[in-house]
Formats: C-alpha cells, structure tokens, sequence
C-alpha cells in the first residue's frame, strides 16, 4: 500500500513537473515575440549580423558533436587496433606453446602408457606417470581450445576495424566540411560588422547604442524573473544560497572588469563580470537549475540564462553556441554553451551575471 501511495506521488509530482514545462515553453514563446516586437527597428545590418551569428551557433554546436564523434571512434578504433596487436603476439606465443606440446609428445610415443603397464613398475610410480599423461593432455587440449579462441576473435576483429576506419574517414569529411562552411559564416559576420561599425564612428552614439542594448537585456530579465522562474526545481535540489564563494567560475579565464564599475566612462555600469576565453571553450552553469532562456539578443548575442531556484539567475552572454535549450534541466559544471564573440564583439569571451530577485549582485562573492 505503502509502496502504492509512493508511485502515485511519484506520477503525480512528474506530471505537474511537464505541466510547469508546458507553461514555461508558452511563456518563453510569447516573450520572445514581445522581445522581436520591442527590437523590430534594427537596421538590415544589425538583422543579417543576427541571423549570421545565430547560423554560427548552430553550425558550431554541430561541429562540436561531431569533433566529439569523431574522437570517440578515433579512442574505438586504437582500442581495436590494441587488441589485434595482443591477439597477434598471444597467438604467437600459443603457437610455440603447442609446438612443444607436439614435440613432447613425438618424444614420449604414442606407446608409452602401454610400455609402462607391461613393464609392470612399481604401483606408486606408476600412477603418478599416468597423472602426468593426463595433465599433459589436459593442457594441450586446453592450448589448442585458446588457440581457436585466439583465430576466432581475431577474425571478428578484422571486419570491425574495418567498418570503424570507415566511421572514421566519414566522420573526419564531415567535419572538414562543417568547419570550411564556418570559415565562410565568420566572414559574413566580419561584413556585417563592418557595416555596423559605419554607424558607430563616434563615442556618443557609441554610448547610446550601449545603453539602448543594456536596456534591452534588462527588459528580458526583467520579464523571465517575473514570468517563468522557479520552474520545476526537484526537492533533492541543494539551495543556490548555500553555495555562496564555493561554486565554479563559468570559464577559467582573467577576470576583465570590475563589478559595478563604469563602462566606457558613461553611466552604464557593469553588472557582472567579462572573463576572457577562446573561442570554442566550454561555458559550465555554476549550480543545477533549469534554462529558462537561450537565443540571440541584441547587444547579448547567443544567451542562455538558467534559473536557480530561490529568485537566483545565472546569465551567460556573447556565446559561440547554445548547447541546451528553454526548459532543460541543467547540473553544476554541466556545458550549457561556447566561448564566442556574437552580439558583436571583437574579442572571444563570456559575460557572465549572477541576479538575486531582480538585482544584480557581485559574482566575485559566489564564485571561487
């Protein structure tokens, strides 16, 4: 009965888990309209560095999958090849094994036995000889059956390294292939940020395209925080709160700015940290939480903003790719995306935030 009223409350607690899922993912769509609407005045430009930098993302996230496939059947097919090699000298090694069983028994003669009991000898010696036969061909026996198994498996290994060689060259080609198409997306990226640099040639209108975008972020956080946090958080779930100064930094990298500080020495200041990466690194989410945003933003380029639970946020800004998507269940030290440059940035690296109800809170204190 006990057992019974587990399941039920196991079921139960599952389906308004998808039932929260449900909601967040209506909700996330709607914001994402409402975000499109507020930024519906971007100059061609800006809309072809969006849709550049958003094919990138993709492109490199499936160029990391398959870079990862391909080491894994690289790791297969060393191990394969590892083993045909152990198999080959243990076959060797058998083969001169049972060559001296053969040789031993020519010396011996197949009449042996029978000699033995017509000579009579005595009744103790005699059946420790006989002892002796029957290991000796015991053994033999024994050599020849691991010989077998020795041809056996090297036969099934053949066709095997085979096909995993095979895997492999495919694999390698696919990935030459994705990684020349990048090649040609980043240059499109570097014209259109050429385009948009012409708009920018002066330090105010610098700053007002600063401020506008910080606005835009706020806009969004401002909606997630009030809409769609604290999704679905699972009970075994360890309290953001508790892990203050003890959680990772979502890159390792040098710290580039000061919290709080001003940028560019306007009014804007920085709300959370800039960590120098190179491109392609993994970006980890700093404590398990669920993703409550991930696309392209204005000003923000690739972003994924995970909920902690309790009113916490963590956000990760200018990405080369998304690794996870809106209502993803993510751990500590899980890759939730890559070390990039969109959002139009000249420079690789990761802006990262930590907001507590709505307020943007010194990452310095949480991190170590």
């Amino acid at each position: 009965m006990a057992l019974l009223l587990t399941c039920s409350a196991v079921s139960a607690n599952n389906e308004n888990t998808q039932r929260q899922l449900n909601d967040l993912n209506k909700k996330i769509s709607s914001l994402k309209k409402s975000i499109n609407k507020q930024q519906g005045d971007r100059s061609n430009t800006a809309k072809a560095l969006r849709n550049i930098e958003k094919d990138i993302g993709v492109l490199a996230a499936k160029l990391r999958d398959t870079s990862n496939k391909r080491d894994q059947q690289q790791r297969k097919l060393s191990e394969l090849e590892n083993r045909q090699q152990q198999l080959r000298k243990q076959q060797i090694e058998q083969k001169n094994l049972i060559a001296e069983h053969v040789r031993n028994a020519y010396t011996l003669g197949k009449e042996s036995q029978l000699k033995m009991l017509l000579n009579q000898e005595q009744p103790e010696k005699l059946s420790r000889t006989l002892t002796y036969f029957d290991y000796f061909n015991r053994a033999r026996s024994e050599q020849l059956a691991k010989y077998r198994a020795t041809l056996t498996e090297l036969d099934t290994l053949k066709p095997a390294i085979k096909a995993e060689a095979q895997a492999l060259a495919e694999t390698s080609a696919t990935l030459q292939s994705q990684q020349q198409t990048l090649v040609q997306q980043k240059q499109q990226r570097a014209n259109a940020l050429a385009g948009i640099d012409q708009s920018l040639l002066n330090k105010n209108h610098s700053l007002n395209t600063l401020d506008k975008e910080r606005k835009s972020l706020e806009s969004v956080l401002q909606e997630v925080e009030r809409e769609i946090t604290n999704i679905a958080i699972p009970e075994s779930y360890k309290p953001f709160n508790a892990m203050r100064g003890k959680m990772p930094w979502p890159v390792k990298g040098k710290l580039l700015n000061r919290y709080g500080a001003s940028r560019q020495g306007s009014a804007v200041t920085w709300q959370g940290i800039q960590i120098a990466g190179s491109e392609g690194d993994s970006v980890i989410s700093i404590h398990n939480g669920r993703v409550v945003f991930a696309d392209w933003l204005r000003g923000a380029g690739l972003l994924i903003i995970v909920d902690h639970g309790g009113g916490y946020l963590s956000l990760y800004a200018h990405n080369q790719s998304l690794l996870r998507t809106e209502g993803d269940w993510v751990k500590g030290g899980e890759a939730v995306a890559t070390v990039g440059n969109s959002g139009g940035q000249r420079q690789a690296g990761l802006y990262f935030e930590i907001r507590y109800k709505g307020r943007p809170t010194d990452p310095n204190r949480w991190c170590q």
